[in-house]
């Protein structure tokens, strides 16, 4: 994807201009509301989950001066638009700095929470470059920063390499490819289920994989919802296909039944996100300490149509850390979530969004994940699949996993298709867009690349 990509979701949603008090010539403008000066020796306060709370305490042991001006609260961040309209409505409270989803980002930064700061005049210009393309597009309304990327979570191929060599497959390289080898599996094995994956995830991954245009942000309040488009009902028919021959399981992959399932060892393929192996296939499937789950998984890129050059990816998590645009201290904020996106990231077992911590991370963690088939080809294919992910076209507004929980239930009880589904994912993808204030454009398709 090309970094000069300035459309973006937040772009969307600058209904009102954010007003940033001025410091003066050569200062940077403070990030708090009009008439509240900025104060380096401010302390601030960060929204945290327990998982991060960690690295985040080697930020205040490696800075102390700085550190003793962080002070961390461990909360569920995904209470922050809820609490943001709170605090709007009583004047104060708001955190300086918090941890959250990136479908989160957008909402907070609407007319009603007008929550976030401009991040850029306080990171230097080189670090933002040197973030994975494509990555930050979302965080930008073509000047202003209001997020830094944590982690990517890409799709990625994970499959059971001891049992693919075991009889003799290829691993399929496009869709077409991986339709066939299914096929031919169940006619041969039928007691090995060829690919699994999360539902909800899966069905987003197959639309993006074929560039469906479901949400894509046009301009300042105006946003394409085309579920409809062509590229979306060939994808939805290929998964209808694959789901109804018992190809492809859709389903809870935390459920203790597919846990079973893998433990068994009947199954080839598991489409998911690059942190999927690392906090599930190993510890919740496989204990990492059985000797034969050693170079046990392999990992490959996720399958391409026929006719394009690479796979299109989804991504199913990736978080991005957000400033206040009412903090006191834009300065030390700023510094924080610095470190622990380009720094402390380097430990942790999610792939970094900033490149030059994803190539360390490459070199001193993958190393040591001994599950792997070939950590060094894993540590290739995670690193070119970081750059194919179509955030512009999905990272939208519209909460759309919570939109299509209902429409998935009539899918699980055999009501809808996949390819049906399509029409009322348009219909609650429209109606959401006209209550966020958005002016839907229902055909076409914006190829982002």
């Amino acid at each position: 994807m090309s970094k000069k990509i300035v459309f973006s979701v937040l772009s969307a949603l600058l209904i009102l201009s954010f007003v940033l008090t001025a410091c003066g010539a050569g200062a940077p403008p403070a990030a708090g509301p009009a008439g509240v000066q900025t104060d380096k020796n401010a302390s601030i306060e960060v929204w945290i989950d327990a998982a991060r709370e960690e690295s985040a305490g080697k930020f205040i042991k490696a800075f102390p001066d700085k550190g003793k001006l962080v002070s961390l609260t461990t909360t569920d961040y995904g209470q922050l638009p809820q609490k943001i309209l709170f605090w709007n409505n009583v004047g104060g409270g708001w955190p300086d700095a918090s941890f959250g989803g990136p479908n989160i980002v957008p909402v907070i930064n609407d007319a009603a929470h007008n929550y976030l700061g401009d991040l850029a005049p306080y990171i230097d210009p080189k670090i933002i470059e040197g973030f994975a393309p494509g990555s930050l597009q979302n965080c930008w309304d073509g000047t202003k920063l209001y997020c830094v990327r944590n982690d990517l979570a890409h799709f990625v191929l994970w499959y059971n390499a001891t049992k693919v060599k075991e009889l003799g497959i290829k691993v399929p390289e496009t869709y077409e490819e991986l339709a066939d080898t299914c096929a031919s599996l169940k006619q041969s094995h039928p007691e090995i289920q060829c690919a699994l994956g999360q539902e909800i995830t899966s069905f987003f991954n197959i639309l993006v994989s074929n560039k469906c245009p479901f949400q894509q942000i046009l301009s300042a309040g105006q946003i394409r919802i085309n579920a409809t488009h062509e590229n979306c009902v060939k994808a939805a028919q290929w998964l209808d296909k694959m789901s109804k021959d018992g190809y492809y399981k859709l389903t809870n992959m935390f459920a203790a039944e597919t846990s079973d399932l893998v433990k068994s060892d009947n199954w080839l393929f598991m489409p998911s996100s690059s942190w999927f192996g690392d906090y599930v296939i190993k510890g919740t499937y496989y204990d990492a300490a059985d000797p034969k789950f050693q170079g046990k998984i392999g990992v490959a890129p996720m399958p391409k149509w026929q006719g394009q050059d690479h796979a299109w990816v989804f991504w199913w998590g990736g978080a991005a850390w957000v400033m206040s645009r009412h903090t006191k201290n834009p300065q030390l904020t700023a510094d924080f979530l610095t470190y622990m996106t380009t720094d402390v990231i380097k430990e942790q077992g999610t792939y970094p969004a900033y490149m030059p911590a994803a190539e360390e991370w490459l070199k001193t963690r993958m190393p040591t994940l001994t599950y792997l088939e070939d950590t060094t080809k894993a540590g290739e294919v995670l690193k070119s699949e970081a750059g194919h992910m179509w955030t512009m076209a999905t990272e939208g507004p519209v909460d759309i996993n919570a939109l299509f929980g209902p429409i998935s239930a009539k899918i699980n009880a055999g009501e809808l298709t996949y390819e049906a589904s399509l029409t009322e994912m348009q219909k609650v993808l429209v109606d959401g867009a006209g209550k966020l204030g958005y002016t839907p454009v229902t055909t076409g398709l914006d190829d982002f690349k």
